[in-house]
């Protein structure tokens, strides 16, 4: 079910979804990214890529400022399923 809304571009987006500008990523190589987590606020970013440094650390994250794209986040979720 989960699958069905996020791939159904006729579903609006919730008000949670759309306020979480920002963004964890993990760097990959061949210079690319991609979107571990978002977050309301600077703070619980930075508390979840502590966090995600003690279980993965030699992964390289970073936090950004991204406002979601919808077509963007489509394509990130088909990625990850």
């Amino acid at each position: 079910m989960v699958k069905q809304l996020l791939g159904n571009p006729s579903i609006k987006r919730s008000y949670s979804q759309e306020n979480r500008p920002w963004a964890i990523i993990r760097l990959l190589p061949n210079a690319q990214a991609i979107i571990v987590a978002r977050f309301r606020n600077r703070q619980d970013a930075d508390d979840h890529k502590r966090l995600s440094h003690r279980f993965i650390p030699n992964a390289d994250f970073e936090i950004i400022f991204d406002l979601p794209n919808e077509k963007q986040e489509e394509n990130q979720t088909r990625k990850l399923n």
